[in-house]
């Protein structure tokens, strides 16, 4: 079985040198090719993001919601904490590359966000003390491998607190396009029905500072959510370039 991948350090590497590009993958996003306007048009999508968030939870959920405290898992430079802070009392990001964090830090500045609070990232949120209202991840799921990030779903739902909102997405199947990528990682593969194994796998690895896609099992994510949430659901479906995932907006209605 393949050794899990250390990815926080991949996170690190990509801060450095591709902080914009590392969380939303667009040319345009590159740091050869940012301007002022293009990074108003990167900090904008965030706004929209939240937006459109908010006005799912007033429509199904909660027709009266405003968090006083707001949390976002793999903040990123604040594209959405910042948004967030706007509509909170308080809103904590945490994130694993510190160079996130320090651009987070300038864009709240700048922004004149004072009420936004950012710390390291582990698999347990162990810098993260008390409950939120709210408790949101989107795009970062998918670059944790699934072992690790079924405990950092858990983490995220524990400090949820009970009548707070939780907003997860994450990436369950990818375009047949991408199999020629995993090529290197076995000699051979055989199909049983619709079943593929490795025979033959190899040591590879993709470099250090590689994003890698994961994909999850939703039975278990359903599971982890469904013993705390209450009704309904909401699911929306996502699609990243032939990467397919899910959005969930749920209310925590109980602690397991």
């Amino acid at each position: 079985m393949s050794k899990i991948r250390d990815t926080d350090e991949d996170w690190k590497r990509v801060a450095e040198r591709e902080p914009y590009w590392g969380v939303l993958s667009q040319d345009d996003f590159r740091q050869a090719g940012m301007s002022p306007e293009r990074l108003v048009q990167f900090m904008d999508s965030g706004e929209q993001f939240v937006q459109s968030l908010f006005g799912l939870i007033h429509r199904h959920l909660q027709p009266q919601f405003s968090p006083a405290r707001a949390l976002d898992v793999g903040c990123g430079v604040g594209r959405l904490l910042i948004p967030l802070a706007r509509r909170a009392k308080t809103a904590v990001g945490v994130d694993v590359a510190p160079a996130m964090l320090e651009l987070c830090r300038k864009h709240a500045a700048e922004a004149g966000v004072t009420n936004v609070n950012v710390f390291p990232s582990d698999d347990d949120l162990s810098a993260v003390q008390g409950r939120f209202e709210l408790v949101n991840t989107y795009i970062v799921l998918q670059h944790v491998p699934p072992p690790r990030g079924y405990r950092l779903l858990q983490a995220m739902l524990d400090r949820l607190a009970p009548g707070g909102i939780g907003s997860v997405q994450l990436t369950f199947a990818k375009s047949r396009k991408f199999f020629a990528h995993e090529a290197p990682r076995a000699a051979y593969y055989r199909r049983e029905g619709t079943h593929l194994f490795d025979l033959g796998e190899t040591d590879w690895e993709p470099p250090e500072g590689t994003i890698t896609m994961y994909d999850y099992d939703l039975n278990e994510v359903m599971v982890r959510i469904g013993q705390v949430c209450g009704h309904p659901v909401i699911v929306l479906p996502t699609d990243n370039s032939g990467h397919l995932g899910v959005h969930y907006v749920f209310q925590k209605a109980r602690d397991r």
